[in-house]
């Protein structure tokens, strides 16, 4: 729970000094109004693993950019989940994220993340960290730490995980 509100806290820390640095450059004569479509940005990725246990993972994300830098948006989750040493029944993982993305250079982020995930008949809430390295062409490699996850019946068994992805 305590994990919960830093991160929280860091969301609301953060949006409330990009909505002020916003609001600074609209005061000036040469800001030039952005269309919704240019504020809007897209991304999906995702991961495979297969062997004992196969899990292949889908997340699209699409977020609104405060600034040029900083990015806020919502997302989903959907996974095709198998582990052959527990059972041959495979199930679905699905679920949705609120995320914040804050780009240190073109190539360079950092993002946190929650996600609320049903999982085998259990709804589980996750708390993410990480960050990642984009390339020119707009796939990204990310790593992200899980810094809070239900003690039984967690989506992750480890407690991280990397993605692959496309910006657009």
């Amino acid at each position: 729970m305590k994990s919960k509100n830093i991160f929280l806290f860091c969301i609301l820390f953060c949006t409330v000094n990009s909505f002020n640095a916003q609001s600074a450059d609209s005061s000036s004569k040469t800001h030039q109004r952005k269309s919704i479509k240019d504020k809007l940005s897209f991304n999906v990725g995702g991961n495979v693993l297969f062997g004992t246990v196969t899990n292949i993972s889908i997340l699209p994300q699409i977020g609104y950019k405060i600034t040029d830098q900083w990015i806020a948006g919502v997302g989903g989750n959907f996974q095709y989940y198998q582990n052959n040493f527990y059972s041959n029944a495979p199930f679905m993982i699905y679920g949705g994220n609120l995320f914040t993305r804050y780009h240190f250079t073109s190539e360079l982020f950092a993002q946190t993340e929650y996600q609320m995930l049903q999982f085998n008949g259990y709804l589980g809430q996750y708390g993410l960290i990480g960050g990642g390295y984009v390339s020119q062409t707009g796939v990204y490699l990310s790593a992200y730490y899980i810094f809070s996850r239900p003690t039984t019946n967690s989506v992750y068994s480890r407690p991280y995980t990397i993605r692959l992805g496309y910006f657009f």
